[in-house]
């Protein structure tokens, strides 16, 4: 019997030789180097540890509450949001477009950019690791799902049995996500932004305001007027900060020290995941800043971050301030508000620490 041989993935040998030269290297990263998918490297993975899932994105999400305490990262190409914690109850809305889980677990979920899911085994450091890994139809990841030492196991089988398929499924990719088309500044009528954007009685209208004036996110910051949007990242700002410290990094040190209770949002198309609660353990590695917390890990890349911007924006509630930070397409990264819910007005601790930031940036 003659058996034929199989010939060797040259993308799995490129990846092999880039693991061997940076071992530490996410395969986000990886991916970027290689000029491919996050989801096509992962397919180069041995057969067994990639096992595809039923793309029932909602029920799979409805279903977490009863696999107990799990860890869910998100991230873009500059962010990294890591949570430890339990699903409460997760809600989908009736068009089945949208779902959200409040509490340990803070996520808004946009299904219309959920494409593939796999169940990853894998060997790291510390033992074998397991995880639900979600991606979009370019096969860039939109979310993780990591099993830890408290997962119930027999929650998180019920959801296996349930959601594995049972056949191979080769999943067909669509070509990358063109960037960000930012508008000309020109088109935009900047007077009557900046009426609609003072008359705003709820963050959650912005972004709808933004359709209506048809511009972007960052244009709008750039026309708005330095009361409602300040750039603090100018040269001036630079120079001025002696300590070395990013806009990033000076920030959480401040709230660190002062134990001022913070939201941290990270999102990509796909999701949107909130950290609300004080950090401390904050690490820079390189041009990584990190938070290492029990519970809450950061990472972001400010070398990667171009823009950081202190924006303000009336409410019912009073006005809300935010410290937002955009790549080197505008795309929006990441972004730190005070700790606040609803028909609260926003903490004088966060207020004061903004101010702070921006005389420390912008005045001196």
């Amino acid at each position: 019997m003659q058996i034929e041989a199989t010939m060797p993935d040259p993308l799995a040998e490129r990846w092999a030789a880039l693991r061997a030269d940076n071992p530490g290297l996410r395969i986000r990263q990886a991916a970027s180097e290689l000029n491919v998918s996050e989801l096509e490297l992962l397919l180069c993975r041995e057969p067994g540890e990639v096992q595809p899932l039923k793309p029932e994105f909602p029920a799979m999400l409805e279903t977490m509450k009863t696999v107990g305490e799990v860890m869910i990262l998100a991230r873009n190409e500059s962010v990294v949001h890591e949570v430890t914690g339990v699903f409460a109850e997760f809600r989908t809305s009736s068009s089945g477009a949208m779902g959200l889980a409040v509490g340990q677990i803070d996520v808004r979920v946009f299904f219309r950019n959920w494409a593939h899911g796999f169940r990853v085994m894998e060997q790291v450091r510390s033992g074998n690791r397991e995880s639900l890994q979600f991606f979009d139809a370019h096969g860039q990841g939109v979310q993780k799902i990591y099993r830890t030492d408290r997962t119930d196991t027999a929650g998180w089988q019920a959801l296996l049995t349930r959601f594995l398929e049972a056949t191979p499924v080769t999943p067909s990719l669509e070509p990358p996500r063109p960037p960000l088309n930012r508008v000309d500044r020109e088109s935009v009528d900047a007077e009557a932004l900046r009426r609609d954007w003072l008359a705003l009685k709820d963050t959650h209208h912005f972004n709808a305001m933004l359709k209506r004036h048809n511009t972007d996110r960052l244009t709008a910051l750039e026309l708005i007027g330095t009361d409602q949007a300040l750039r603090l990242d100018t040269p001036d700002a630079d120079a001025a900060d002696e300590s070395g410290y990013s806009v990033l990094e000076r920030l959480l040190r401040q709230v660190s020290a002062s134990q001022c209770p913070i939201m941290v949002f990270v999102g990509n198309p796909g999701i949107v995941q909130i950290f609300t609660g004080p950090v401390s353990r904050i690490v820079p590695t390189g041009p990584w800043v990190n938070v290492l917390d029990p519970g809450f890990n950061l990472h972001a890349n400010v070398r990667s971050i171009s823009q950081w911007w202190r924006v303000r924006r009336p409410t019912t509630d009073g006005v809300v301030t935010s410290v937002e930070g955009y790549d080197a397409e505008g795309e929006l990264v990441l972004t730190l508000f005070g700790e606040r819910k609803p028909g609260q007005r926003e903490d004088e601790r966060w207020q004061q620490e903004v101010q702070t930031l921006e005389s420390t940036l912008v005045c001196n």
